[in-house]
């Protein structure tokens, strides 16, 4: 199934219980960042997965869905490889409580083929604003060497939105397509 449809299913059950509403919660900027005084911090995440550029970059897309004043994201195929597991690796996530972090590490290490299967080719392995971050990709599907830059910026994207809670005091949840509900 397809992630907007899926995002649309999400939202017509969450709406029958609270108030869905669109591009209303803040996403972090850099001075957000700096000013919560994670920047350092910030920066050696994106310098380890190879980042290049001075400032990181954070301009964010919107959050998937917003509900009650939760910020949702909806986490498919491509978030989950190691490049997100090394963002996870980052001592900030001992201050993010509720994170299901060891949960995500675990996803990282049993899907990254799912990943590879569905996001090795085209705009979903790299784009020349991805390779300005973090340089020339790997021929496609090679995960060997530079690997694949569009995977990087995602991955440093959801580390970034995933301070929301410390820097702007918004309340998140991540939502993974391979979460199991309880009985």
């Amino acid at each position: 199934m397809r992630l907007g449809k899926m995002q649309g299913m999400l939202e017509s059950l969450l709406k029958r219980h609270g108030k869905v509403t669109q591009r209303t919660l803040a996403r972090p900027s850099w001075s957000d960042i700096e000013n919560a005084g994670f920047d350092v911090m910030a920066t050696n995440v994106y310098r380890a997965l190879g980042g290049t550029l001075d400032i990181p970059p954070s301009r964010l897309g919107s959050w998937d869905i917003e509900f009650d004043g939760i910020a949702l994201e909806l986490d498919e195929h491509l978030h989950f490889n190691r490049y997100r597991a090394s963002t996870l690796a980052s001592p900030i996530y001992d201050r993010l409580q509720g994170f299901p972090r060891q949960t995500y590490i675990e996803y990282c290490s049993l899907y990254e083929e799912q990943c590879l299967r569905v996001g090795s080719y085209g705009g979903k392995w790299t784009n020349p604003s991805c390779e300005n971050q973090f340089g020339i990709a790997s021929e496609s599907g090679n995960l060997n060497g530079a690997g694949a830059p569009r995977w990087k910026q995602r991955a440093f994207y959801d580390f970034v939105k995933d301070l929301s809670p410390l820097v702007l005091g918004i309340r998140t949840a991540r939502i993974s397509i391979w979460d199991r509900l309880p009985d």
